[in-house]
């Protein structure tokens, strides 16, 4: 069987074209998007049997319907204190006193913004409809409208280099931030701010997933398994001994304070209809495939399909005795 994929991170890449199959008959044929998420559109609609995926635009995709199913992988988690920038002029710029002042986002839907506007409320009383938000893309899921305190910037220019133009007051910056001796980060000490953060929700915030169309997912358990165990294990992971967070939580029970969180703010946000919870999107998967995905093992300790239970059939725990 020939498996249709669309990946941009490298280390899943080289994971997937390396590991040996437990069937030998099965092979990947994967698309070349770059960036990846101009892949999503069709990711969403089950174009592919396996594609990285961003979380948000995931989310969306299961509240409208779209036949994807989320396998508990992260290919790219980080904290995103430090991605909510300025300019070092503003000195006087802070996170409580954003109200009324033009914030640039490259899409609405994207997910580090989520994240950033979920602490700016949270930490920082920020309500998003007191904020100029302006956005330079549309989302990945058809249908979707931007909130009216969104609009869609007609400069022509992209959002880093509005930002370094003085075109916004503040901006969310992932991958593009700037290396720029004229910006700085809004909050003053993001890593100190973000170790808080993790404490209060014990909260990774995941950027990219793994999904599988339903397809796919419905008729092949097994290689849903395998393909968990090899990118769960393609990503660094912290020594079990570090007191380090994981910044790539694998199994539904490492992702459970991630999703629950996600969907909170994507629906206090506007973009789901609905706060989605790890448990709702768990029982999907599992009961899609019939396996138990909570705890993602290596690849090295790999259980047959077989001997897993489904999820129906799991064991009670015991009752203490006495």
């Amino acid at each position: 069987m020939t498996i249709s994929a669309v990946f941009g991170s490298k280390s899943a890449l080289a994971a997937l074209r390396a590991h040996r199959w437990a069937s030998t008959t099965d092979t990947f044929s994967f698309a070349d998007i770059t960036p990846v998420h101009r892949a999503f559109p069709g990711v969403v609609e089950g174009a592919y049997d396996v594609a990285e995926l961003a979380l948000v635009t995931f989310l969306q995709a299961l509240d409208n319907g779209r036949p994807v199913t989320l396998l508990p992988v992260t290919l790219l988690g980080r904290f995103q204190h430090h991605c909510l920038v300025t300019a070092k002029e503003t000195a006087g710029l802070r996170a409580d006193s954003l109200a009324g002042k033009r914030i640039g986002v490259r899409a609405w839907t994207q997910t580090t913004g989520v994240w950033v506007r979920g602490f700016l409320r949270d930490d920082h009383g920020v309500d998003v409809g007191d904020v100029e938000w302006v956005v330079y893309e549309g989302g990945h899921v058809d249908g979707f409208a931007d909130p009216p305190y969104a609009t869609r910037s007609t400069s022509g220019n992209t959002l880093p280099v509005d930002f370094l133009a003085g075109a916004v007051d503040a901006a969310i910056l992932g991958n593009e931030l700037p290396d720029d001796p004229r910006a700085r980060t809004l909050l003053p000490d993001p890593a100190r701010a973000a170790a808080g953060w993790y404490g209060r929700t014990g909260a990774i915030p995941v950027n990219h997933v793994v999904v599988a169309s339903d397809d796919f997912a419905r008729a092949n358990a097994h290689l849903v398994a395998e393909v968990c165990e090899v990118l769960g294990a393609s990503v660094p992971h912290p020594p079990a001994v570090s007191s380090s967070p994981d910044l790539h939580p694998r199994g539904f029970d490492a992702l459970q304070p991630s999703l629950d969180l996600a969907g909170r703010y994507a629906y206090e946000q506007g973009i789901i209809s609905r706060p989605i919870t790890a448990a709702e999107v768990r029982a999907r998967t599992e009961d899609l495939t019939g396996i138990d995905l909570g705890h993602i093992a290596d690849p090295a300790d790999r259980v047959d399909p077989a001997d897993r239970a489904a999820p129906a059939d799991r064991a009670e725990p015991a009752a203490p005795a006495g």
